[in-house]
Formats: C-alpha cells, structure tokens, sequence
C-alpha cells in the first residue's frame, strides 16, 4: 500500500498499474486517502474556535438588524422593559458555515409557551432559540400547512393555516439556566444603538458561554457532520473531474468506472494539497491539488490506454 501510495503522490504514469487491479484494493485505498483527508478537517473543528465566532456574528447581527426588542436579561431574569409581556418572534437564518445556513427563530417569552399561539411563519423545519424568564433553550418546531373547511363542502376552496405539529418536534433540546452560564446582565433593547460593539460582545460572551456547557455533547454531531461534509466534498472533486474527463477524453473511448478509478488513484496529491491547505489556512493549496489530480490522470488515462487497452486512438469530435 505505501508503495501504491508513493507512485499515486509522485509517479502518474505508474498509476496505470493500479487502474487494472480489483475494484476491493481500488476501494481500500480510497477509505485510506478518506481518512487522511478527514481527520484533519475533524481536529481543526474540534481545537478552533472558528465556528464560535462565525455563529455569535450571526446571531448578534440578525438581533441587530431585527425591530426593537423589549426586552432584557436583567439580574440574571429575562424581564419586559415596557411590562408588556408579549411575546417577540424574529425570523432569521443562522449561518453555521459558509454554505449552511439554519432557518432560525429567535424568541422572548417569559413562558417559553405563549409564542406558539400566535405564531406567523412559513411552513418548514425551525431551529428555535428560546429566550425564558430563567432559562434558555435550543429547540426545535415544525410548522406544516393545515386545510380548513369547516363544512366539508365539496367544490368550495379551502382556507390554509399555519400548525405546529408537536409531534414531530422537539421541545427539549436543550436548557440552559442563565445562572449556569453566568449571564448576569443583556440588554437586548439596545440592539439598535448607534454603538453595537458592546452588544456585540455581550453576544459573543453569550455564545461562547453557551459553547462551553454543550461542547462535550455536541463532540459527536461536530464529527458527523464534519465527516458527512469531507466525504461530500471530495467525492464531488472526483465525480467532477471524471465526467470533465468522460466529455474531454471521449475519444479515449474509456468506460466511467475506468474513468472515475483513476480519478481517484490521482487525487492522491489533492489530498495532500488538500491536508496542507487546512493546516496552514492557504486556501490556494486545494486548488493547486485539482490542477495535480487533473493532468495526473491525464497521464495516468493514457498510459493505461497505450499498455492495455489497445493505444490511443485519434480524437473525433
């Protein structure tokens, strides 16, 4: 395998050895660049606080951008500054990475139960960050569309309302008591000062306090969906490149399994790249890995053809 390896990262035209094995090593050998091109992404997760820092500015600027809110974290009690205890709903989108982005509900309720009577929102799955007299919750409510007629009455049009279907929600994600997270003091009704710095950082303290008492709990979704997100991103690279190949390479009159096998062998480089680029945060290395992959299999493609598959023949397009 390290001799396989060796050839994949420096030798492409050895490459074509490999493109006539059984698919099971071709197989083993793609869990293994996996793996080397995961663990990486899945420690940087895991030791940055990248991803903090992205979802506080998030949310800090979705509760500044929203319309005056009433109320406040006061001594360690979420408190209406106009006594008026209706509930407030701001809709926004939580962006947990650059591509991601999370339908969000931000809610003020001294309950935690009144908002769900009045709520007005399209119908979807929604992240629900619940803001009670003593406590904050990371919950979860799906909101389906109902038909109303009363009558049963054939032929006439029937009226659609919002419903929450508890059934399929849950209310009990997570609870938080301020006092656990030392949240003393957050006045949300300033979040349409001239001067949101300070906000800002009640927020990112917020968070980051937040963070702290869940980090342990969320280890294993963190490693799920960094894994979920490497594999999709690399098979992506390799799918891409294959079919770039299929419709560039058609004169070569190779099969797509062919095709997307040596792909692989010769995202060995990419990997690499790919590895180094994560570490020392040169996003450039990753695309200096594609470029590698490409003319790799370009070589690796026609070297098969010339040894074992009869030459290559004159391109007809």
């Amino acid at each position: 395998m390290y001799q396989r390896f060796k050839d994949c990262l420096l030798k492409p035209r050895n490459i074509a050895e490999y493109i006539k094995e059984p698919k099971k090593k071709t197989v083993i050998y793609t869990t293994i660049l996996l793996i080397v091109y995961i663990i990486p992404l899945i420690l940087i997760s895991l030791l940055s606080n990248t991803s903090v820092t992205k979802l506080s500015s998030s949310i800090s600027n979705d509760l500044i951008e929203a319309e005056q809110i009433n109320y406040e974290i006061k001594d360690g009690k979420l408190v209406s500054i106009n006594n008026d205890n209706t509930p407030q709903v701001i809709k926004a989108k939580i962006t947990l990475s650059d591509a991601y982005l999370v339908n969000t509900l931000y809610v003020f309720d001294i309950t935690g139960e009144n908002y769900l009577d009045s709520l007005n929102v399209d119908k979807g799955a929604y992240l629900v960050l619940l803001f009670k007299e003593d406590a904050f919750n990371i919950t979860t409510i799906e909101v389906t569309d109902t038909l109303k007629n009363e009558n049963n009455t054939p032929g006439i049009t029937v009226d659609k309302k919002v419903n929450i279907d508890k059934e399929n929600s849950n209310f009990s994600l997570l609870t938080l008591n301020y006092s656990d997270l030392d949240i003393k003091n957050i006045n949300f009704s300033d979040n349409k000062a001239n001067n949101s710095i300070n906000f800002k950082n009640e927020i990112a303290t917020m968070v980051s306090s937040i963070y702290e008492k869940i980090k342990i709990k969320l280890l294993p979704l963190i490693i799920l969906f960094v894994i979920i997100l490497g594999v999709s991103s690399y098979f992506f690279s390799v799918v891409f490149i294959a079919l770039l190949f299929k419709l560039l390479y058609r004169y070569l009159q190779v099969d797509f399994g062919t095709t997307f096998k040596t792909v692989v062998l010769c995202s060995t480089p990419y990997v690499i790249c790919s590895v180094l680029a994560s570490v020392t945060g040169f996003a450039l290395l990753d695309i200096v890995g594609q470029c590698f992959m490409i003319g790799y299999a370009t070589k690796a493609l026609t070297t098969y053809k010339i040894k074992y598959d009869g030459g290559v023949p004159l391109p007809r397009y």
